[in-house]
């Protein structure tokens, strides 16, 4: 077998974990990215891999989600959180009722992977975002076996990962909860590296690096995002608009060439539940922006409407019209658009082994009135776009 289509192949993992002679792996390609490999010596031409893509075997759901604004009421959690502290709210029920929570971790080595939450300690680990693309790893395996075992698990991810997941599972669980990340597209992990290598060159070689929280709450919830990354002896503060791998992937430089044309990043959604911050917020009401983070939640079917319910009383809760929690949020509804450079920028990082800083500095050259157009307050930026729209008309 072969996989033939590495352009949209996401890295989903669901024909690693279904292959039964461990013939594939997941292995980063010329530009970093997770992609299947099948040692031919071992393949048996059994098909299941093809059979599990979720490319060709998966259906979203039907109906056109419910919108919600949500505000985690505990604020020690929802400071830990990118957003509203929706994730989190979930996840602690599930483990209120002895079930297994999935989500993505940093592990010792900073690498982003998707981890097992049986407790709280655990679950913490999966608070916030990790900008670059994750290995699920055999967490498809260890679900499918918790699932069996009657346990109930809530598995939370990008949505091409939620397809496989459901793709591998091959059949629909009542105990299962999907949870799907509206999604910018994931950055390379090679670049990522880079992006670590690079920062740590300026500590001695004795220092590690701990975390890195690339959505900071530091000077509050706001677009304009703050990195803090953290050493064993220094925590560093950064704006995105000032770190070259914020910059990379902000721009689409950096993500993933099934990024740019996903199907699973769209409506309807993949999973019961998705997540996205709610920008824009204030536009719908500023009553629901404290400054400390405000979530959307789309409610795609039944099974995430319940879960919902459940968690009511400990959130701040109120509906809101598909159409605002979409207007500042393209992502719920489409992909992100390749900058114009990618390639050359991927190519240059990653096979040239040059620096991300170099890359970033040849490749990301913002236009002067592009530069403006950023500075402007919200209302003039609206009103442009409605002079263009009308152009266009």
């Amino acid at each position: 077998m072969q996989v033939e289509n590495k352009t949209n192949c996401t890295g989903c993992g669901a024909c690693y974990n279904v292959c039964p002679v461990n013939a594939i792996t997941l292995q980063g390609d010329e530009y970093g990215f997770y992609k299947p490999v099948i040692d031919a010596n071992k393949c048996i031409n059994c098909g299941l891999c093809e059979k599990t893509c979720p490319l060709d075997n998966y259906k979203s759901n039907n109906d056109e989600p419910k919108a919600y604004a949500l505000i985690n009421k505990d604020e020690t959690t929802r400071s830990k959180c990118a957003s509203g502290g929706a994730f989190a709210a979930f996840a602690k029920l599930i483990l209120e009722q002895n079930g297994i929570v999935y989500g993505v971790i940093w592990n010792d080595e900073i690498v982003a992977v998707h981890s097992r939450a049986e407790n709280i300690e655990q679950l913490e680990k999966m608070y916030s975002s990790k900008y670059v693309q994750a290995n699920t790893l055999d967490t498809f395996k260890q679900a499918k076996k918790d699932l069996e075992e009657k346990k109930l698990v809530l598995y939370s991810g990008t949505p091409c990962q939620i397809a496989g997941l459901k793709s591998y599972l091959k059949k629909d669980y009542e105990n299962l909860i999907t949870i799907d990340l509206v999604c910018h597209g994931v950055p390379s992990p090679l670049v990522f590296e880079k992006y670590k290598n690079e920062f740590m060159k300026n500590f001695p070689t004795n220092e590690k690096l701990i975390n890195i929280n690339f959505r900071s709450k530091v000077k509050g919830w706001s677009p304009s995002l703050i990195t803090t990354t953290t050493t064993t002896t220094t925590v560093t503060n950064m704006q995105a608009s000032k770190d070259d791998y914020m910059n990379a992937f902000l721009n689409n430089l950096s993500i993933n060439s099934s990024c740019l044309n996903c199907e699973f990043n769209t409506l309807p959604r993949v999973a019961d539940l998705s997540l996205a911050d709610f920008w824009g917020v204030d536009e719908c009401d500023k009553s629901l922006n404290d400054n400390k983070g405000t979530s959307i939640i789309l409610v795609n079917n039944d099974k995430g409407q319940n879960l919902l319910n459940k968690i009511e009383g400990n959130c701040k809760l109120q509906e809101v019209p598909l159409e605002v929690a979409t207007k500042r949020n393209p992502n719920i509804y489409s992909s992100s658009k390749a900058h114009k450079n990618r390639e050359k920028f991927l190519e240059y990082v990653c096979v040239k082994n040059k620096t991300l800083k170099s890359g970033v500095q040849k490749y990301l050259k913002t236009p002067f009135h592009i530069l403006i157009y950023r500075l402007l307050p919200q209302f003039m930026k609206d009103f442009i776009k409605y002079k263009i729209m009308k152009m266009e008309k």
